[in-house]
């Protein structure tokens, strides 16, 4: 029956990382996500055998449809693989969403590769090149607000904060709608304004990715970015020595950049590494400005003078000659945040994922802080990896 609604994690369950997740809706076979996670230096992917191990898919051609929340690597590392062994599937994302993949998945590695970057490793055949870019362009670019009608649900697309492309996905089946938010924020950044929630909407189901969905004391400090941002400028112009600023997320990277040039009053000159600069040119083609007058690439050898380098690769071989300063920032909703959420979306059930392990025992959950809100008729599933929820 249509009513039917199933739901798996195939990674990022109680854990960070590999976001991946099925989604069944009466006989639609639907994939959220398709990240790739890390732990100990060593990367690790979706179990998509515990998929077609049950009686829904015995093979990935029966997947119609995988959508993709945002870019970052966790939820979109492991697209390819899945769109090659998923070959009838259609793939929806946004523009900006579509060209941060694109970047991230093939012009990084191969463009790099075929221009001579020395650190990007050996050759890659050209059949394979050209099986990777095949894959990318079959992707529909979808916008915020539109709808696509499949018969059996309908699906639209809404603001999800976070970084710039972030979407939120509504599934409508007419008797019972289904949010998936993959990773979100309420409030603006630099990049983005907060997110958009549907309006007028009485949502049966939230699947949210929820981080800190354990963690009652972690507040997310707004401030900590800009914090930074200072310290850094302040080092540069009080000793006049070579500052580099490693981060090695690139969409954290775009943000801090974006920070550093708000804050540089007086003007010191900021170099950007080959990595990074890519993917802000990509970014400002689609009218997402980054850069301004005191932002150049790096050269072939470290300039001379005092000056600031943003660099994603922890390895570079310039850094020597430079006072290192790592960077690092929350990208994430807090738990009061995920609270503000859940209060106003008001869903019968919320599913919760991408989430990590408690502090403590003692920790409180979101469940139990929301279970004493007497005007919240929320429940809650901690949704497991390869277990099949009926929901």
């Amino acid at each position: 029956m249509i009513s039917d609604i199933y739901f798996m994690p195939l990674g990022g369950g109680q854990r960070v990382g590999a976001s991946c997740y099925f989604l069944r809706i009466g006989n639609a076979n639907i994939i959220l996500d398709a990240g790739i996670g890390k732990k100990n230096g060593l990367e690790f992917e979706p179990d998509f055998y515990s998929l077609v191990s049950t009686p829904f898919v015995q093979s990935m051609n029966q997947i119609g449809q995988i959508y993709i929340s945002h870019a970052h690597m966790d939820h979109v590392g492991c697209l390819t693989k899945l769109m090659g062994c998923a070959g009838r599937s259609a793939v929806y994302m946004t523009e900006i969403t579509k060209m941060l993949t694109e970047y991230q998945l093939y012009d990084r590695i191969y463009c790099s590769r075929s221009a001579g970057d020395p650190g990007s490793g050996r050759d890659s055949g050209e059949d394979s090149r050209l099986a990777v870019k095949s894959l990318l362009e079959n992707i529909a670019a979808v916008s915020y607000m539109q709808t696509i009608d499949f018969g059996i649900y309908k699906a639209s697309f809404f603001p999800a904060g976070h970084i710039p492309g972030a979407m939120m996905i509504l599934f409508d089946t007419g008797k019972r709608k289904i949010l998936y938010t993959g990773d979100y924020s309420l409030d603006p950044t630099l990049l983005t304004e907060g997110c958009k929630v549907p309006a007028d909407t009485k949502i049966d189901t939230v699947i949210l990715c929820g981080l800190h969905a354990k963690h009652p004391d972690y507040v997310k400090k707004s401030s900590s970015l800009f914090k930074k941002v200072n310290f850094v400028l302040e080092n540069a112009e009080s000793t006049g020595q070579p500052t580099a600023c490693v981060v090695l997320q690139l969409s954290k990277g775009i943000e801090f950049l974006k920070a550093l040039n708000e804050q540089n009053r007086r003007g010191i000159p900021i170099y950007i590494d080959r990595p990074l600069m890519g993917i802000i040119r990509k970014m400002e083609q689609l009218s997402i400005p980054i850069m301004n007058q005191h932002n150049k690439m790096i050269g072939e050898s470290p300039p001379a003078g005092p000056h600031i380098f943003v660099t994603s690769d922890s390895g570079n071989r310039f850094l020597g000659g430079y006072r290192k300063i790592p960077v690092d920032f929350t990208l994430h909703e807090d738990f009061s945040d995920m609270k503000r959420f859940i209060k106003a979306v008001n869903p019968r059930q919320a599913v919760i994922v991408h989430c990590a392990k408690e502090y403590s025992v003692f920790d409180r959950t979101i469940e139990q802080e929301v279970m004493s809100d007497g005007d919240c008729r929320t429940q809650f599933i901690f949704a497991e990896e390869r277990e099949l929820y009926k929901l």
